[in-house]
């Protein structure tokens, strides 16, 4: 049975800015078996973005090898979404949105014509 993390527990394991909690966190998250939700991932990327000014390419090179992880799971749509979200002018919340309908291979349907084109190039 996997951990599931909260937001605060990745948050203060990238940033170590509260150093008892990211000892905490580390410990967890370098030897048990995590899960990461979609829900917790878009939080950690809108903290670390407004909160502590990450640039969005190195956050997601750094996400991208956290969920690398053998003991780390997550949706399997994750990968694509931070490589959409690193590489085009999306929010994150719109790049999971994208990742889950290439996945599945569904229908798009959006009047956010920015999110169509994207979602046009990954088709």
């Amino acid at each position: 049975m996997a951990t599931y993390l909260d937001t605060n527990y990745l948050v203060r394991f990238l940033t170590k800015d509260i150093k008892v909690q990211a000892e905490t966190a580390k410990k967890i998250i370098e030897n048990d078996k995590i899960y990461i939700a979609n829900i917790v991932l878009a939080e950690v990327v809108y903290i670390l973005e407004t909160h502590y000014k990450a640039n969005k390419k190195e956050l997601c090179n750094v996400l991208i090898s956290l969920i690398k992880q053998p003991n780390v799971s997550t949706s399997s749509f994750v990968p694509l979404s931070l490589n959409i979200y690193k590489n085009e002018r999306v929010s994150f919340y719109d790049s999971l949105l994208l990742a889950e309908v290439l996945n599945s291979k569904s229908q798009l349907k959006s009047f956010d014509k920015k999110l169509l084109k994207t979602h046009s190039k990954y088709k």
